[in-house]
């Protein structure tokens, strides 16, 4: 069983039921990370910037704004001449937030004036409204996370999803995560239902891009040849048959570079399910052989040995 990212109730009005989010995607991303020659990982570690010089921009290199060298005339002009002190490294207790408002120019905030403006915390998905589950666009969902009814609170659960199910409805709601609110949409899915997180209305950047043409009407037959087109690759979803083949080929190129590594022993994994027939016949034949070598031993006399009575 995954362990559970959040813990604590959906209330809808009077109704409350105690759920646990449980993450319904789990990214397969192969990540790598940095080594050295000697094959050393590498560490990063939180530096200063250097602080830069103030320098002069020679009279006759008026083109010259930053360093480097500026021809002119077919000539190279000498660099400026600046000193950097080395950089520093920052200990965490001294790291502060700095938003940054003008390139170069940040507004610095400590952690806890940070914190201090983060929601409050709470236990509560609070649902405010219920749409159709075809009103909002898939343009504004973000994470999805499956939400679980602890075990006694199952049976108003299911009530609730399959009432949202019936009703083709979906959940809008809020809750907080981390230290921090977010707007989701709640659905029935299958046995559970799923919460899924969205951006807000002024995250997403409006698709008003040029395209020429765009109000040129098409012809019947160039809508026909395109319906027949859609239609002739047209088919049921099956997520199994897009599988990642960038993924898949780098885990490849990894276990054909992985050197042979001697087997640690393990103990012993469960019994699949279709081997449990097999594995259960294998033990009553063994348990039998046990059984019938036990009662031969039994059966056979036992030599006296020359100090027992006859």
């Amino acid at each position: 069983m995954p362990t559970a990212v959040w813990t604590g109730s959906l209330s809808l009005g009077l109704v409350v039921v105690p759920v646990r989010l449980y993450p319904a995607v789990k990214k397969k991303t192969v990540r790598f990370h940095e080594l050295d020659r000697g094959g050393r990982r590498v560490r990063h570690v939180r530096v200063s910037e250097p602080a830069v010089e103030e320098f002069e921009i020679p009279d006759y290199a008026p083109a010259m704004k930053l360093p480097g060298g500026v021809r002119r005339e077919n000539v190279e002009l000498p660099l400026p001449t600046y000193e950097a002190r080395s950089s520093e490294q920052v200990v965490y207790e001294e790291i502060r937030k700095g938003y940054e408002v003008a390139p170069g120019q940040y507004v610095s905030m400590t952690r806890e004036e940070v914190a201090a403006l983060a929601p409050e915390r709470n236990r509560v998905i609070d649902v405010e409204q219920f749409v159709d589950v075809s009103a909002v666009d898939p343009i504004y969902f973000e994470s999805r996370y499956y939400v679980v009814p602890d075990r006694e609170w199952s049976s108003p659960f299911r009530v609730l999803r399959q009432a949202m199910a019936a009703a083709d409805r979906m959940a809008i709601a809020w809750f907080t995560l981390r230290s921090r609110r977010y707007l989701t949409a709640i659905r029935p899915y299958g046995e559970v239902m799923l919460l899924t997180t969205m951006v807000h209305a002024d995250e997403v950047v409006a698709a008003d891009f040029w395209i020429p043409n765009a109000d040129a009407t098409p012809t019947n037959k160039e809508l026909e040849m395109a319906r027949l087109l859609i239609d002739t690759l047209s088919g049921p979803f099956e997520p199994e048959r897009y599988p990642d083949e960038h993924r898949r080929r780098l885990l490849g190129a990894i276990e054909a570079k992985t050197p042979s590594i001697e087997e640690v022993p393990t103990a012993p994994s469960p019994t699949r399910v279709l081997d449990l027939m097999a594995a259960l016949e294998a033990s009553v034949k063994a348990a039998k052989a046990a059984r019938a070598d036990q009662e031969k031993q039994a059966k056979t006399p036992r030599r006296r040995s020359r100090g027992e009575a006859g």
